[in-house]
């Protein structure tokens, strides 16, 4: 899956696929630092190894990683099973998220 080009986006899809799949849903941080230009890089991962979908995004700017940091933190708590899920039928947004992964476009946000 390619690099998502947008914060919002990435927001976006991450939020729905932890909704979806909560149990099963990892999100990882990576930072590297290059040595020449003591330049910092975050990663951002979303991935499910049950429906395939992984969304990344890489930045520099800080107040990218402070939209991500407040928009997925609330989300940690499905994650680690301490939030309730309103999500009606998981089982479905995953099919669509994984399917919207799979061909590199966006979910379509349901009613």
């Amino acid at each position: 899956m390619p690099a998502v080009s947008s914060v919002p986006v990435f927001i976006e899809q991450s939020n729905r696929l932890l909704k979806a799949r909560p149990t099963t849903t990892r999100v990882t941080y990576t930072y590297t630092t290059d040595a020449k230009t003591k330049h910092g890089m975050l990663a951002v991962k979303t991935y499910d190894p049950v429906s395939g979908a992984c969304f990344r995004y890489k930045t520099r700017r800080a107040k990218d990683l402070n939209r991500i940091f407040n928009s997925l933190g609330p989300m940690m708590g499905l994650m680690a099973g301490t939030a309730k899920v309103d999500v009606v039928d998981t089982e479905a947004e995953a099919v669509k998220v994984a399917a919207a992964a799979a061909a590199g476009t966006a979910p379509v946000a349901a009613p």
